[in-house]
């Protein structure tokens, strides 16, 4: 008589971790590598579609979206930090240069924010009290006095420069013109 010996509960667990490790494995390639298109057009919905038992209806399974992949935000070399910052996730950033210790700058740079935020802008304020800080913008803005509003559109050109005081709903008009809140 010839007998084999059952399979014993440890030997079955391994088979089946295994069995599921390559299951996921196989899964995971096809989620990272993705099926062919002719596969996948025969098969349809048909592959993510299950009948419960008993039931009659079917199931979808949850199969995760693709995540949108967002473009890279690409910046011209020199621009300040804070305007940068706001560059990357903004199209447009209203800029005011200012004196701190200027009631009228201060008054200006009050008027560029609400400007900005009026048509959904970044907003970035510089002070230039300090002459090294405001030599290292030369490059950006080129020589000028406070107070200055600069309308800046991605990747970083200036697209309106308002010297003086300005009202922030011609901020807000020069800013939405750039494109802002569109």
């Amino acid at each position: 008589m010839n007998r084999t010996a059952p399979l014993s509960p440890r030997l079955l667990a391994v088979i089946g971790a295994v069995a599921a490790a390559a299951l996921a494995l196989f899964v995971s390639s096809r989620v990272v590598f993705g099926g062919s298109d002719e596969q996948s057009s025969t098969q349809g919905a048909e592959a993510f579609t299950t009948k419960p038992a008993g039931t009659g209806q079917e199931a979808r399974s949850a199969a995760k979206p693709k995540p949108k992949l967002k473009p890279k935000v690409v910046l011209l070399p020199g621009l300040p930090a804070p305007v940068a910052r706001q560059l990357m996730t903004r199209k447009v950033v209203v800029v005011t240069l200012y004196t701190a210790t200027a009631t009228l700058d201060r008054s200006a740079v009050s008027q560029a924010r609400s400007g900005a935020a009026k048509v959904g802008a970044g907003f970035a304020a510089l002070n230039v009290i300090d002459e090294r800080r405001a030599r290292s913008l030369e490059g950006f803005i080129g020589t000028t006095s406070s107070p200055v509003v600069l309308v800046v559109r991605r990747p970083g050109k200036i697209v309106k420069r308002l010297d003086g005081y300005t009202d922030s709903e011609i901020v807000a008009q020069a800013a939405h013109n750039a494109g802002a809140g569109r």
